[in-house]
């Protein structure tokens, strides 16, 4: 089971800060089309997907019991 965090306005969106997949996709984009799916509001929002606190790409494999943050564009300087 995944634990899926939400930050900022992507948890305003959603309307929640954090949830749990019972059945995982086997990967980063299988993860995204699932949270779309489950959240229509998302679409057109740009967000990044950190797996167990690092940054991946869509190709990257999404392993049992994951922690996954989905973060916001964030400005730094």
């Amino acid at each position: 089971m995944n634990r899926i965090l939400y930050f900022g306005l992507l948890a305003e969106t959603t309307g929640t800060t954090e949830e749990r997949l019972e059945a995982s996709p086997a990967t980063v984009a299988g993860l995204r089309a699932e949270l779309l799916r489950r959240h229509p509001a998302l679409q057109g929002l740009s967000f990044r997907i950190a797996v167990d606190r690092q940054l991946v790409d869509e190709t990257a494999a999404l392993p049992p019991d994951a922690e996954v943050a989905l973060l916001p564009p964030f400005a730094g300087g």
